[in-house]
C-alpha cells in the first residue's frame, strides 16, 4: 500500500535520490513516501531543473514494486501517475489535463510534473522511484508558464492535505495497471490537445498537427500534413 510509511524531511537534494541511496541500501519497502520541504537539486523531464520555493510546495517521491510489468509496458506506470493527479485535481474542482509524457496543466499553465526511474530485472520492472513536484501555495513563477493550488483554488491549500489526498488517489487507481484497455481509454480522455490542431516545435521547425494518441511505448503519434507521425520524448515539443 502506497503511503503506509512515510518519511519527512526538512531538507534534500533529490526525493529520487534520497530513495534511490534506500534501495542501494536495502533499507526501504515497498510504498514508501519521501516527502521535503526544500529540494536543493531538484530534477524534472529532458534533465531539466525543478525549481520550488521551499515549504510551500508538494515534493516526492514514492518507491514502488509494480507486480508483473514488463518493459514493454512501463510507460503505463506514467499513466497511473498521471492520471492520479488529475483524480486529486479534479476533486478540487479544476480541470486538470495530461500534457505529454507526464506534465499536468491547468488553465494552460503547469501545475505538477512527474519523473520516473525504473529499476530492471530482466524482462520485467523490479521496482520503480516517482517523483512529484506540485505546486501547492506558490504564487510568483517569474516568466515559467505555471500555476498551482493557491492561484486556482483561491486560496491557501495544506501541503498535506494534498500528499493525502494524491496517496489515496495513488491507492485507488493500482488497479488500473493490471487493465491496460481501460487506462489507456482514461489516460486519452484527459489528454492536453487531443485532436486539436497544434504548433510543435520538430527539428527545430514549427509545424501544426493533431495529437491522434500515444502508444504502448509512450510515442507521441500525432498527424502532420496528413501522415501520420510517432515521436519520443526529446523529438517533440509543444509550442503554447
Amino acid at each position: 500500500m502506497i503511503g503506509s510509511k512515510i518519511i519527512h524531511l526538512e531538507s534534500i537534494d533529490s526525493t529520487n535520490n534520497y530513495v534511490a541511496n534506500l534501495v542501494k541500501e536495502k533499507t526501504i519497502v515497498n510504498g514508501t513516501v519521501i516527502l521535503t520541504d526544500e529540494q536543493t537539486a531538484g530534477r524534472g523531464q529532458r534533465g531539466a531543473e525543478w525549481s520550488s520555493l521551499s515549504g510551500v510546495n508538494l515534493l516526492m517521491s514514492v518507491y514502488y514494486e509494480p507486480a508483473n510489468l514488463s518493459v514493454e509496458y512501463q510507460f503505463y506506470l506514467s499513466k497511473f501517475v498521471a492520471l492520479s493527479l488529475v483524480g486529486f485535481l479534479t476533486s478540487k474542482g479544476l480541470n486538470a489535463k495530461i500534457k505529454w509524457p507526464n506534465d499536468i496543466y491547468v488553465n494552460g499553465k503547469k501545475i505538477a510534473g512527474v519523473l520516473i526511474e525504473n529499476q530492471l530485472s530482466g524482462s520485467n520492472i523490479k521496482s520503480s522511484i516517482i517523483g512529484v513536484g506540485c505546486n501547492v501555495n506558490q504564487t510568483d513563477f517569474g516568466e515559467i508558464n505555471a500555476t498551482s493550488l493557491k492561484l486556482e483554488c483561491s486560496g491557501f491549500v495544506p501541503v498535506d492535505e494534498v500528499l493525502f489526498g494524491l496517496i489515496q488517489c495513488f491507492n485507488k487507481n493500482e488497479g488500473l495497471l493490471t487493465n491496460f484497455k481501460l487506462i489507456d481509454s482514461i489516460y486519452h480522455s484527459n489528454l492536453l490537445g487531443l485532436n486539436e490542431e497544434r504548433l510543435f516545435l520538430v527539428n527545430g521547425n514549427r509545424v501544426y498537427g493533431k495529437i491522434k494518441s500515444v502508444s504502448q511505448e509512450g510515442k507521441l503519434n500525432v498527424i502532420m500534413n496528413d501522415n501520420l507521425n510517432s515521436f519520443d520524448l526529446k523529438e517533440i515539443a509543444f509550442v503554447f
